[in-house]
C-alpha cells in the first residue's frame, strides 16, 4: 500500500498540537510553539502556533537568527525572564506581536536533540509563564507569573524529552519518506507522459508546464525558452480561449536571471520580503495573483545547452483551505503559505532532464516543417515549372505553374504519379518516350554533366485545354545527403518561353509589373495612337560627353547600369513607363498607357525621388574615389498622342507631341537656370497645395508663341528649407515682380543681392541681371509680357 503524504502531515500536524498542548500544561505555559529544523532551507518551521482567528499558521525564521536560531546554534537553554521586552532579543518577538497581537512577557527556550550525535532535532519554545490560579475572565497581563521559567520546569521537560524527539523523528521520517515516495511516482507519470508528447512546440510547452504543475503540487508553471537572436526569453500563456506570448529580456526578474546565472533560483515564503520581489509586485498589484514562493530552473538540451526555464508559484500547502480571493490582495492566502524544498528541487532538476528532450525534439521537429512550408512557398511562387522525384521516377512534389504548363487544374495532385507519364514532349519524330529517355540518363549519370542535362526549346504535350507551351527543360538529379555518389531523385525544371511570357519579359522592362498585366488583358498591339492627358518627364546627365571622355568603355556601361538601375526603380515606384533610353537620358511617362488621374504628382514625386537617389549613387562613388554626376530633370503635364507607333514589322509604343518636345526643352533649360529639376506651370497647378517651388520665369520655346510659366522644383510641402534658400526664393520673388512691372533698376537691386550676399553662382538670378541691363539700354516694346524666347536646346 503506498503512503500518503497528504495523510502524514495530517498526522504529524496533530501530533505536533498534542505535543505543544500536552508540553504547555506541564510546564504551566500559555502557549508552546515547537520548531522542527528544515536543513534544506536552514529554517526554523512551525505549524501550530495559533493564530488571533485560532487557525493554524506557518511560522518560518531563519535557523541563525533570534532566541530561536542562537539556541539551534548553540544547542543551549535561553530563560528569558519577566519582562521578555526589556530584552534585546526580543526584536523578532515584537515583530510577530504587531503581526498576530500576542505578547511575550517570559520565555523559555530549549534544544531537542538526537540521543547519540546530539544533532539538532527542533526547538521548543515555551512561552508565558502562568500563575497557579486565575480567574477565568483575568487578561493575559494578569495571569502572568513574573517569576518566570525555573530550573524545576526545565527538569521536567528533560524528562519526557525523549518521548517527544522519538514522536518527532518518527514523524519526520514517515513524511520524508512518503513525500518521496509521492514525488518518485508523479515524476515517472511526468516523464512516462512527456515521451507520449506530441511533436507540436505549442502542444508539448504546453504538456512540459501541466506536468511540472502537478508534480510540484504548485498553482503555477510556466516554461520560458530563450530566443537567442532577441537576447530574452518568451513563453505563451493561455488567456481565455488563445494563447498569448510574452518576453522577457535576459538578466531581467527571477527568469531572467536564472537564465544568465544557469543556477536553480529557490525562494520560499514569503516570496514579498525577498528585496528583488518588486516587479513580481507590481504584476500582481495589477493582476490580484498573489506571489508566496517560487522556484525556477533551468532547462538544458542533450548537448547541455542552457534552452530555457521551468518557473514554478505557489507551491500549495498541504490540508483543505479555502480557495485564493484576489480581494484579499496584499494578503497572503493559508493555502499558499509553503514552500518548495530540496526534495523538489531535485526531482524538478531530474523532470527538466526529461522536458529538454522533449522540447529539443519539438523545435527540430518545428524546424523541420518550416523548411518544408518554406520549400512549398518557394516552388509556389516561382514563375517556372518545377517537379521534385524520388528515385522511382515518382513525384514527390509539384508547384502551380508546373501544373499550368502541363494543362492541368491547380487542384490536381500529381503527387506519388510517374513524372514519365505527366510529361511527354513533341517532336518531329513523334516519340512519346523521349522525355522518359532524357529522365532515365540523367538518373543512371556517371558524372556531373551527365546528371544535369538542359534542353533548350522545347515543346510541351497539353494533357489539358491548355495550349501547347514552349519550355526550356533542365533535368538535375538530387544527390543522397549521406552518399552524394548516390541519386535520391531528381529536380525538373520547365523555363515557360512562349510568346505570352516573351512578351511578358519584354514588357516588364519597361513598366511595371502590373501594368504589364493590365495592358496584356486589352491585347491591343495594332499601330496607331490615342490622344491622352499624360506627364513627360525627361532626365540627362550633366556634361555626360567630358565625363565619359576620363573613363574606359567597360567602366562608362558599369556607371549607366547603376545608374539607370536606380532611376528607372524610382520611375517604376509611381506606377511610370519608362519610354525610351536616349544615350544617357531617359524618358518616362505618367499617364499612359493606362489613365492616371495624379499623372503630375506621379512625375513630380518620381523626380524627387530621382534627386534622392542621385544622392546615394554619388556617395558611393565618392567613397570609391570617383567623380560624381549631376542631372537635369524636366516635367510637363500635356494632352498628346500615345500608342504603337511605328511599321508592322517593327513598333514601339511611345508618346508623341508638343507636350513632348516642351518638356525635353524643360529638362535642357534647368542647364540655363541652374537648377536640377524644372517643371511647367501645367504640371505646377495640379500640385500646386503639395510642393514648395521658384517661379523662376516665362518662355516661349522655339517655333511657339505661346509663353508658360516654369518653376524651380525645390521640395514638398512641409519639408524644411534652409534659411538661406528661403532668403534667395524672397529675394528673387521680389526682383520678378520689379521685372515684369519694368522696374528694372529696382529688380537689379534684389537679384544683386542674391549674387553678392547668398549665391554668387545662382544663374536664374545673374540671367536676369544680365536681362535688366539690356532692357535698361534696349526698354521692352509696349506690349511686353514678360516672356523670354528660349533659343537654346
Amino acid at each position: 500500500m503506498l503512503l500518503n503524504s497528504h495523510g502524514f502531515e495530517t498526522i504529524l500536524q496533530e501530533m505536533l498540537n498534542a505535543i505543544t498542548l500536552k508540553t504547555a500544561e506541564l510546564l504551566g505555559a500559555d502557549r508552546t510553539t515547537i520548531f522542527i529544523l528544515d536543513e534544506d532551507k536552514n529554517q526554523l518551521w512551525s505549524i501550530v502556533a495559533e493564530g488571533e482567528k485560532g487557525k493554524s499558521i506557518e511560522i518560518r525564521i531563519p535557523a541563525d537568527r533570534g532566541i530561536a536560531g542562537e539556541v539551534a546554534t548553540f544547542k543551549k537553554v535561553v530563560n528569558n525572564y519577566y519582562d521578555f521586552f526589556d530584552d534585546p532579543r526580543s526584536e523578532e518577538s515584537k515583530k510577530l506581536y504587531k503581526k498576530t497581537g500576542y505578547r511575550a512577557y517570559t520565555q523559555l527556550t530549549l534544544p531537542l536533540l538526537t540521543e547519540e550525535h546530539k544533532d539538532l532535532v527542533a526547538v521548543v519554545q515555551l512561552i508565558n509563564k502562568l500563575k497557579t490560579n486565575y480567574p477565568p475572565e483575568a487578561l493575559l497581563a494578569d495571569k502572568i507569573d513574573k517569576q518566570g521559567f525555573t530550573e524545576a520546569d526545565q527538569k521536567l521537560f528533560d524528562e519526557f524529552a525523549p518521548s517527544i524527539r522519538l514522536i518527532l523523528e518518527s514523524s519526520r521520517s514517515f513524511y520524508t519518506a512518503a513525500q518521496q515516495q509521492r514525488a518518485a511516482i508523479a515524476l515517472m507519470k511526468a516523464t512516462e507522459s512527456l515521451s507520449r508528447s506530441s511533436l507540436d512546440l505549442e502542444a508539448t510547452l504546453q504538456k512540459v508546464m501541466d506536468e511540472a504543475k502537478q508534480l510540484m503540487n504548485a498553482d503555477r508553471s510556466t516554461l520560458w525558452l530563450i530566443d537567442h537572436e532577441r537576447n530574452d526569453l518568451w513563453t505563451k500563456i493561455p488567456i481565455g480561449d488563445t494563447l498569448k506570448e510574452f518576453r522577457v529580456p535576459m538578466g531581467e526578474g527571477y527568469v531572467g536571471r536564472v537564465a544568465v546565472s544557469g543556477k536553480p533560483l529557490n525562494i520560499g515564503f514569503d516570496l514579498y520580503e525577498d528585496s528583488g520581489s518588486e516587479t513580481s509586485k507590481a504584476t500582481d498589484r495589477k493582476t490580484g495573483y498573489r506571489s508566496c514562493s517560487l522556484l525556477c530552473m533551468p532547462v538544458y538540451n542533450a548537448d547541455q545547452d542552457l534552452i530555457g526555464i521551468t518557473q514554478l508559484l505557489n507551491k500549495k500547502k498541504q490540508g483543505e483551505f479555502p480557495p485564493y480571493n484576489p480581494a484579499d490582495w496584499p494578503e497572503a492566502p493559508e493555502c499558499w503559505k509553503a514552500s518548495f524544498n530540496r526534495t523538489d528541487q531535485e526531482f524538478m532538476a531530474a523532470f527538466n532532464v526529461q522536458a529538454g528532450v522533449a522540447i529539443q525534439n519539438a523545435k527540430l521537429f518545428a524546424t523541420v516543417k518550416q523548411q518544408e512550408q518554406t520549400q512549398r512557398d518557394i516552388l509556389r511562387s516561382l514563375s517556372d515549372g518545377v517537379i521534385s522525384t524520388d528515385h522511382e521516377c515518382r513525384i514527390i512534389a509539384a508547384n502551380e505553374s508546373a501544373k499550368k504548363l502541363l494543362g492541368l487544374d491547380p487542384q490536381t495532385r500529381l503527387e506519388g504519379k510517374l513524372i514519365t507519364e505527366a510529361i511527354r514532349i513533341d517532336d518531329q519524330q513523334h516519340d512519346a518516350t523521349k522525355f522518359a529517355k532524357w529522365f532515365k540518363q540523367a538518373l543512371d549519370g556517371k558524372n556531373y554533366k551527365e546528371r544535369n542535362q538542359y534542353y533548350p526549346d522545347q515543346t510541351l504535350i497539353s494533357t489539358g485545354q491548355e495550349k501547347q507551351r514552349s519550355v526550356n527543360l533542365s533535368i538535375n538529379t538530387i544527390a543522397d545527403a549521406s552518399n552524394e555518389s548516390q541519386v535520391r531523385g531528381a529536380l525538373v525544371v520547365m523555363e515557360d518561353i512562349s510568346d505570352e511570357k516573351r512578351l511578358k519579359s519584354t514588357m516588364y522592362r519597361y513598366m511595371t509589373q502590373e501594368l504589364a498585366e493590365e495592358l496584356l488583358k486589352l491585347g491591343d498591339t495594332k499601330l496607331g495612337g490615342d490622344r491622352k492627358d499624360v506627364s513627360i518627364l525627361f532626365s540627362d546627365i550633366r556634361s555626360y560627353t567630358t565625363l565619359t571622355e576620363q573613363l574606359t568603355a567597360e567602366e562608362v556601361v558599369s556607371m549607366l547600369n547603376e545608374y539607370f538601375e536606380s532611376m528607372v526603380d524610382a520611375v517604376f515606384q509611381h506606377k511610370g513607363t519608362l519610354d525610351k533610353y536616349i544615350g544617357d537620358a531617359i524618358m518616362a511617362v505618367f499617364g499612359s498607357p493606362l489613365p492616371q488621374e495624379d499623372h503630375a504628382w506621379r512625375a513630380v514625386q518620381t523626380a524627387l525621388d530621382m534627386r534622392q537617389r542621385l544622392q546615394q549613387f554619388n556617395a558611393r562613388r565618392l567613397e570609391q574615389n570617383k567623380e560624381i554626376i549631376k542631372i537635369g530633370i524636366g516635367i510637363h503635364s500635356d494632352s498628346v498622342i500615345s500608342g504603337n507607333i511605328g511599321s508592322s514589322k517593327r513598333m514601339e509604343f511611345t508618346a508623341i507631341g508638343d507636350g513632348v518636345n516642351l518638356g525635353s526643352r524643360l529638362e535642357g533649360a534647368t542647364k540655363q537656370y541652374g537648377c536640377d529639376i524644372l517643371i511647367s506651370e501645367n504640371t505646377y497647378e495640379p500640385c500646386a497645395d503639395q510642393i514648395e517651388v521658384r517661379e523662376l520665369d516665362k518662355i516661349v520655346v522655339k517655333g511657339k508663341t505661346k509663353p508658360v510659366s516654369i518653376y524651380e522644383l525645390v521640395g514638398l510641402t512641409g519639408t524644411p528649407i534652409s534659411e538661406l534658400k528661403a532668403q534667395i526664393i524672397e529675394h528673387y520673388h521680389k526682383g520678378r515682380e520689379y521685372y515684369l512691372q519694368r522696374k528694372f533698376t529696382r529688380a537689379m537691386g534684389e537679384f544683386g543681392i542674391i549674387l553678392e550676399e547668398f549665391d554668387k553662382n545662382d544663374k536664374a538670378a545673374d540671367l536676369h541681371l544680365k536681362r535688366c541691363h539690356h532692357f535698361l539700354q534696349n526698354p521692352p516694346p509696349e506690349d511686353w509680357n514678360g516672356a523670354w524666347t528660349l533659343t537654346e536646346k
